[in-house]
């Protein structure tokens, strides 16, 4: 009997043994593993695949010469001041053509203010020589532009009127606004964006259809990610990027995402991007769920809790 208790004694501490040799080598593999992800290894430069998006609006130019194209203030209600310089009759011919304007599209309302207004106008009694025995009645155009990928967003405009006016129409007030919307001279003598007065030029049909075409076109922000580059060693990554707004207005709480195997890791605030710029974001050390994780996708407002112009152009993926 006492036999049988020292040999079970003996498979018992041999099986214990045994335990401990697995527990060991258990633990010595569970430490190369862990080692071996925290330890960052040589950087692989990731490539990165950008997603196309087709253009969101097409608009149609042939009708209506413009400096630019796509180019818009970024609101509907616009103000505007009349300086002092400006006497009864011609502040009045301007307040015509504004109204008239207006009368003629369907979504575009002025209004006046005593300051900081969209568009100034000021007059003088100066002369300026266009050409022979020729001279400029008035100017106008935008002074102030922002340029973005997708549009030109004017921030100020300004038209001076030197001559009073000589028409029953405010040929030359209704001119020098065009030019502030952008509109360039047409070849055609019956438009108001002719060179040359006449008094029976008229704000044209594809001057209506274009900033109708224009300012319908809801005002929204439009994130995107530019200029990525992310380079991976071992488990960590490095990547930097710039953060663009190519809509019509600024954006607020703006938030980058960093999704690895369809699951958040983490989300960056970025906050406020004024319209046509851009926030330079750069991360070192961005530990990855795993060593072996080889794709990651970078998005701006993924909870889309920013109504955009395109919101198929949030995300970039980087991959070894």
């Amino acid at each position: 009997m006492k036999k049988f208790y020292i040999v079970c004694l003996h498979l018992v501490l041999m099986i214990w043994k045994l335990i401990g040799v697995i527990l060991s080598l258990f633990v010595v593999l569970f430490l190369i593993e862990f080692v071996y992800q925290i330890i960052p290894s040589s950087p692989v430069e990731m490539k990165i695949e950008e997603i196309k998006s087709e253009s969101f609006f097409m608009i149609d130019y042939d009708n209506a010469p413009m400096y630019w194209e796509n180019l818009r203030f970024n609101h509907n209600n616009i103000s505007y001041f009349i300086d002092g310089s400006c006497s009864k009759v011609r502040r009045e011919a301007m307040i015509e053509a504004f109204r008239m304007f207006e009368s003629k599209t369907k979504n575009i309302y002025f209004y006046e203010v005593d300051a900081d207004a969209d568009i100034d106008i000021e007059c003088s009694n100066k002369f300026v020589e266009v050409g022979d025995n020729l001279f400029a009645a008035g100017e106008g155009g935008p002074v102030r532009v922002i340029n973005t990928s997708h549009f030109k967003i004017i921030k100020k405009g300004r038209i001076f009127i030197y001559d009073d006016p000589r028409c029953d129409f405010p040929i030359v007030e209704l001119h020098e606004l065009g030019h502030v919307f952008g509109f360039d001279h047409s070849n055609d003598s019956m438009s108001i964006m002719f060179p040359y007065s006449r008094c029976e030029q008229k704000i044209t049909a594809g001057m209506i259809e274009l900033v109708n075409a224009l300012y319908s076109i809801e005002a929204l922000a439009d994130v995107r990610i530019g200029n990525l580059t992310a380079i991976k060693k071992g488990r960590y990554l490095d990547f930097n990027l710039t953060i663009l707004n190519d809509g019509i207005i600024d954006v607020f709480d703006v938030n980058l995402s960093v999704v690895v195997d369809e699951r958040v890791v983490k989300v960056f605030d970025v906050g406020e991007i004024d319209v046509g710029s851009g926030r330079i974001f750069s991360v070192e050390n961005f530990k990855l769920p795993s060593r072996n994780s080889v794709v990651a996708d970078l998005y701006v407002d993924k909870e889309n809790a920013v109504r955009e112009l395109n919101e198929k152009n949030n995300v970039v993926r980087i991959t070894t």
